[in-house]
């Protein structure tokens, strides 16, 4: 009996010491109030992480569109600092353009204005040759209307008199009026300059012109006189 008393001794106090080591280990599994802080702050660092991580890799994204842009806008300066030297060239071309039909323009405005002087001055020129011809040329055919009335009448007063008869005394007539109208004609076209031909300078031809017409003026004053 005894020792089945002990026995229950014995074993009471190891049911006790079970008891006690379950309710420790029961009590070690609860979070204590610093690793409930640790684990709140342990969450809160992982959302930030995560929170970091979202927001670097969308800098990321909008860095490779700024990227992209910026290149884009470099490219697109490029071609407009190509396409204003481009423009540059192409003004200062037409520039030059200018300043040489502008410096034409000016050289044709004098010319016209010399062309126009000079054409003026011919026309003065031609009017007053015009004049002189008409004078003269009135003046010649006077003389040889009356030269040829005074042959008539000559001819007509002595059939036979003159030296060549009275067909020769009339051609005698004719080639003076050919002679002066000659001179006179020959002495206009040298005092215009337009004379073709000629002997020698402007004053020689002047005397051949007026010797011309001088002999023919002679001839015809000798028929008239019945000389010739």
């Amino acid at each position: 009996m005894a020792n089945d008393t002990d026995a229950d001794h014995e074993e009471g106090p190891s049911d006790a010491d079970s008891e006690a080591d379950d309710d420790s280990t029961a009590v070690d599994d609860r979070p204590t109030e610093r690793e409930r802080e640790f684990a709140q702050m342990q969450r809160r660092l992982n959302e930030r992480e995560m929170g970091l991580d979202q927001r670097s890799a969308e800098l990321d994204r909008r860095e490779e569109k700024v990227d992209a842009r910026e290149e884009e806008l470099d490219q697109r300066a490029t071609e407009l600092d190509e396409r204003e030297y481009r423009l540059d060239e192409r003004e200062a071309a037409l520039d030059d353009r200018e300043t040489a039909l502008d410096e034409r323009e000016a050289e044709l405005t004098e010319y016209n204005a010399q062309l126009s002087e000079r054409a003026a001055e011919l026309d003065e020129h031609e009017e007053t040759l015009n004049t002189y011809l008409s004078g003269q040329m009135a003046e010649v055919k006077e003389a040889v209307g009356e030269t040829m009335y005074d042959a008539l009448d000559q001819y007509e007063a002595d059939r036979s008199g003159g030296r060549f008869g009275p067909t020769g005394t009339m051609l005698v007539g004719l080639t003076g009026v050919a002679l002066v109208v000659a001179g006179i004609g020959f002495g206009a076209l040298v005092s215009a300059g337009t004379a073709s031909f000629g002997v020698g300078g402007t004053t020689t031809n002047l005397a051949i012109a007026a010797v011309v017409a001088i002999v023919g003026l002679a001839l015809n004053l000798g028929t008239v006189a019945g000389k010739i």
